[in-house]
């Protein structure tokens, strides 16, 4: 009488003898020195829920550095974005910040940091309406002028993983427009072009 083969236990047998190695993190590479981001910045997140009704907020960051890896202080004042162009001069403070010290940098550059609060009505560019928030940004250091990266979480009864959020250093009076994403990369085909002759 043949026996029958367990396909799928012989598999999960193999998988188990296989080191399993974290992906997430292959594509990020490690630095010497962490970038200065200390200083004002305009910070925009661009929830999943409602794609281009930013939240805005006046970030003042103080980054502590020991190389490659540091910690990050940061104060998150939400900004009125309800009613008014994403671009407004009336983009003033309302509510309270946000204040989130001793987030880890790591030598990739990239942190996480978990903000909690009320997001006030003002501050909600979809609807006007005030709703708690619990929130994660998974960030990444760029360089002395951008950082940007993901959010997770939840606002209100809205889950809202799978947002953008990018932040832009504020260097004068004016806040800048808001961007909420992180910049395209460079694709390398690893192909020269050809160079035609004069």
């Amino acid at each position: 009488m043949a026996a029958c083969v367990d396909a799928k236990g012989r598999f999960d047998e193999y998988d188990e003898r296989l080191p399993h190695i974290d992906a997430s993190t292959i594509d990020s590479p490690m630095v010497d020195m962490l970038p200065d981001i200390d200083g004002d910045w305009l910070l925009a997140i661009n929830p999943s829920v409602a794609p281009g009704s930013y939240v805005q907020l006046r970030v003042t960051w103080n980054i502590t550095s020991s190389g490659a890896t540091g910690t990050l202080d940061g104060s998150y004042q939400p900004l009125r974005t309800f009613a008014i162009p994403a671009d407004s001069p009336a983009r003033m403070p309302v509510g309270d910040p946000y204040v989130v010290n001793g987030v880890a940098v790591d030598n990739t550059a990239s942190f996480s940091a978990h903000i909690v609060g009320t997001l006030p009505g003002d501050a909600n560019a979809a609807s006007g309406t005030e709703y708690p928030a619990d929130i994660t940004l998974a960030g990444s250091i760029r360089s002395m002028d951008s950082v940007c990266g993901t959010v997770s979480g939840t606002v209100g009864p809205l889950n809202v993983a799978g947002s953008s959020f990018a932040a832009i250093r504020i260097t004068g009076s004016m806040l800048p427009a808001p961007v909420a994403e992180c910049p395209a990369a460079m694709v390398d085909a690893g192909v020269d072009a050809p160079i035609d002759a004069p």
